[in-house]
């Protein structure tokens, strides 16, 4: 027996309501496992810009709440109904609990069916994704869906960034033709008698490697589980690999793990990587019992794409800016103490000749404004406004100008940002790109009179934001 339960990001206030009491106990208790296995590192998380550790997670991506119980004679509590809530985070959970199959699917609350998600996740990493594919109509294949996504947007970027990876392969061969070395035992038993042959030890460059053949085998697995659409393009590029030798073979996880990297594959890391999530879910099956395998998860960071998404679109309409992020500098950020230690990295800095004017920080949060204090309908957190205060302080010089902007996905309340009283050349407001409104349910909680998504209106909502981050920085 197999049950279901499907979530989406972001959804912390309303939460999701689920009143059938037989199938709620086992939700609840394969969410209590699932936090166990985050607590214990045994849970994949996925990042394009970094590796991510489920023991720094600072709160649950699943947890919930009983709306009632019943207690019956015996003193045992039955689950009638409970509410379930969600992080940033997307995925799959799947695991045993009594002999059922439990499958839990966190799904991008912003294009699951209407395509903005494929939208952040094309324009962030600059890869094509054809429309349809952010969800799976096929109940077989659709905790696979989002994996097969991150797989396509990977696969672009390794190619566009690296050449074919190829190495150099130890190889042993009776010749007519001297090469390399000479093997001097193997060539007295193979041509004790005959002159005309040399046994040779030699290299040879190669493309038939691990990586190459990893590709090959996950484009078979992924057409197999109908994704052929998706992947209709990598079919030239397996044509390629075959027409230079690589091998059609099966590839298990250990094949993956003895890859060594080098600057010349190293783009191929993070494809690797999610090869290995695609494995283990292949193993798995659609009949966990049956592969004796006690559970399976995978997740996507969304605050890191709202984050990455942002950086391009700002990189691309503000040419001249120097816009980037510490996250992808060596040695980003600043320290906070003379020993060097606690470096603090702000999401994304702004330059202009030679000085920061501005630090923008990504929150896939519900920020409309700054507020009056902490609670005051959707502002800040005190937190994050002390974080900001800090960023300012360390990056900012006290005769010039800086502003500290938070950028949501919804709609903001206040339009100018707030000068510090400690220092009047300090600003900190709220300026969002509004995604929000693409959603049939706010990051709020409340409904929403959903508008309809088009490359058209998202573009104008990119060009508002512009307009308004070229208002708030200083000349």
């Amino acid at each position: 027996m197999k049950l279901e339960l499907e979530l989406t990001d972001s959804d912390f206030i309303g939460g999701k309501k689920q009143k059938k009491g037989y199938e709620v106990a086992f939700f609840c208790k394969a969410t209590d496992k699932l936090n166990d296995a985050i607590k214990n590192n045994k849970v994949d998380f996925f990042s394009f810009s970094k590796t991510l550790v489920s023991s720094t997670l600072e709160k649950k991506i699943i947890w919930y709440e009983l709306d009632s119980i019943n207690m019956k004679y015996n003193a045992n509590f039955v689950v009638l109904g409970a509410t379930f809530y969600t992080s940033h985070y997307i995925g799959f959970y799947s695991t045993i609990i009594d002999d059922k199959q439990i499958n839990i699917t966190v799904k991008p609350r912003f294009g699951s069916e209407n395509g903005i998600f494929n939208y952040l996740l094309s324009y962030a990493y600059g890869v094509y994704l054809p429309k349809g594919t952010s969800s799976s109509k096929n109940e077989k294949t659709d905790n696979l869906w989002l994996l097969a996504i991150l797989y396509k947007a990977t696969f672009n970027k390794a190619i566009t960034k690296s050449q074919i990876p190829k190495e150099y392969k130890k190889m042993q061969k009776n010749l007519h033709t001297f090469k390399g070395q000479l093997h001097i035992s193997k060539h007295i038993e193979e041509n004790l008698f005959d002159k005309s042959k040399f046994y040779c030890t030699y290299r040879k460059l190669t493309m038939d490697v691990t990586i190459n053949q990893t590709i090959r085998y996950v484009y078979k697995l992924l057409k197999q589980k109908g994704f052929s659409s998706l992947f209709k393009d990598m079919g030239e590029y397996d044509q390629m690999l075959q027409s230079f030798g690589v091998q059609d073979k099966k590839i298990r996880l250990n094949d993956i793990q003895s890859i060594k990297y080098t600057k010349l594959n190293i783009y191929y890391k993070k494809l690797m990587e999610l090869a290995t999530l695609l494995l283990k879910n292949s193993s798995k099956s659609s009949d966990m019992k049956a592969t004796n395998t006690e559970s399976f998860a995978y997740f996507l960071d969304m605050a890191q794409l709202w984050e990455d998404y942002l950086l391009k679109v700002l990189q691309k309409n503000l040419p001249e800016y120097y816009i980037y992020s510490p996250n992808y500098k060596d040695k980003g950020g600043v320290a906070l103490f003379e020993d060097g230690s606690r470096t603090i990295r702000p999401d994304i800095i702004i330059e202009k000749d030679g000085k920061v004017i501005a630090i923008l920080d990504a929150k896939y949060k519900c920020y409309r404004q700054i507020g009056q204090y902490a609670d005051f309908g959707s502002a800040v957190s005190r937190d994050d406004l002390y974080q900001m205060t800090t960023y300012l302080y360390h990056y900012g010089k006290n005769d010039k100008e800086i502003v500290g902007l938070f950028i949501s996905p919804v709609a903001e309340i206040e339009n100018n940002s707030k000068k510090l009283m400690s220092n009047k050349n300090h600003k900190i407001g709220v300026v969002n790109l509004n995604i929000d409104q693409f959603s049939e349910k706010k990051l709020d909680g409340s409904s929403n009179d959903i508008i309809s998504f088009s490359k058209e209106t998202i573009k104008k909502e990119e060009e508002k934001f512009i307009i308004k981050i070229k208002k708030e920085l200083p000349e």
